[in-house]
């Protein structure tokens, strides 16, 4: 009985280990579609609604992105002792000719999205008044009360794909945008 040359047998594995290798490396991805690319988000608009009907927009722009030019941001000004529908709109205009409105996909995946607030000074923290499908909150409505005249911050941070049910879902996701206005309360 003849035993196979050592050679070959160093040969055989090699070429085995190799296909192995080819074989794992090149397994389907089980992602069940298309990767979803984040949508650029260069303006935020807020319109204020008084409860005669009044409205006044203030925006948040940043249309060469992250790195280039300062974002600006208008100052709100505010009536005191009053309570406003506060809307909110975000909008990818990098290319002038062709002005995107972002806030349609944010409704439509309401539930992979959350906005999320920060007030300072004189103004609190707006309360959101729509959900998504589930129930749970989303932030494109809310409502918006002033006590006394005097100054304030106002931040708006729209977060993807955050944990509603955490404790601090505004701590989870990703950020698709961060706004910051100064308010003035008069």
């Amino acid at each position: 009985m003849q035993f196979p040359n050592f050679n070959f047998l160093r040969f055989l594995f090699v070429f085995l280990a190799a296909g192995a290798l080819l074989w794992s490396g090149c397994e389907k991805d089980d992602d069940d579609g298309p990767d979803n690319e984040e949508e650029l988000i260069t303006t935020v608009r807020l319109t204020f609604t008084d409860g005669g009907g009044n409205t006044s927009t203030f925006t948040f722009s940043d249309v060469d992105g992250i790195g280039g030019n300062p974002p600006v941001a208008q100052d709100i000004t505010l009536s005191a002792n009053s309570t406003y529908q506060m809307d909110i709109e975000f909008l990818d205009e990098s290319n002038s000719a062709n002005v995107k409105d972002i806030t349609e996909e944010v409704r439509e995946e309401a539930e992979e999205h959350l906005i999320c607030f920060a007030a300072s000074g004189v103004l609190d923290i707006p309360v959101t008044l729509d959900t998504d499908g589930n129930g749970a909150p989303l932030g494109l409505k809310t409502e918006l009360a002033t006590a006394q005249a005097g100054i304030g911050t106002l931040a708006i941070v729209l977060k993807h794909e955050p944990e509603k049910a955490a404790a601090n879902p505004c701590n989870t996701g990703e950020t698709d945008v961060e706004a910051s206005f100064d308010v003035i309360v008069q």
